[in-house]
């Protein structure tokens, strides 16, 4: 059983995912949780609080730290490429996924979790995955994070997700 928070974020998930952060409205996020605008307010306080709470689930730095909590040497990169393959397969979190990194701007929460993803996540990951956070390394598992976000925004290229997760796998594993 979902409590009536976790309601509350899945219609804001569904309701973000389709009208985006700035186009939603609460009343619209209550009526898909099936609870009235007052009750959203009181557990998120305003519609910035709930947009950066989905927002900030929707950013990848919890799965890639997940993976380094679990993970060595290369198996943290397979790891990363399945975790976003299974993350983003839905349209909605793709979708999402854009709309988090446009609202970005809007919010210095959401930007520093970016900041964070792009350095500090980063520099641990390839410290983990090739044994140092040098420059160039730091840089491969940039390039890693950014083929899976332009797969995931851009998915209709005509390669299964599968596919595509084996030759990102197989490309970043030789850069040792």
């Amino acid at each position: 059983m979902t409590s009536t928070r976790e309601r509350i974020l899945e219609a804001a998930t569904k309701v973000f995912a389709r009208k985006g952060y700035l186009g939603a409205s609460l009343e619209e996020i209550a009526e898909e949780a099936g609870v009235s605008k007052s009750l959203v307010l009181w557990y998120f306080k305003s519609k910035k609080n709930l947009a950066r709470e989905v927002a900030l689930n929707v950013l990848p730095r919890t799965l890639i730290e997940s993976c380094a909590d679990r993970c060595d040497g290369m198996e943290i990169i397979d790891c990363i490429v399945d975790g976003f393959i299974k993350k983003y397969s839905s349209k909605d979190m793709r979708r999402l996924l854009l709309f988090t990194f446009s609202y970005q701007a809007y919010d210095e929460e959401i930007d520093r979790e970016v900041s964070k993803l792009c350095s500090t996540t980063i520099s641990m990951v390839a410290e983990k995955a090739y044994g140092s956070n040098g420059v160039a390394d730091r840089v491969r598992i940039r390039s890693l994070i950014g083929t899976l976000i332009c797969y995931i925004l851009t998915p209709h290229e005509c390669i299964p997700p599968e596919e595509y997760g084996e030759a990102v796998k197989k490309l970043f594993r030789r850069m040792i």
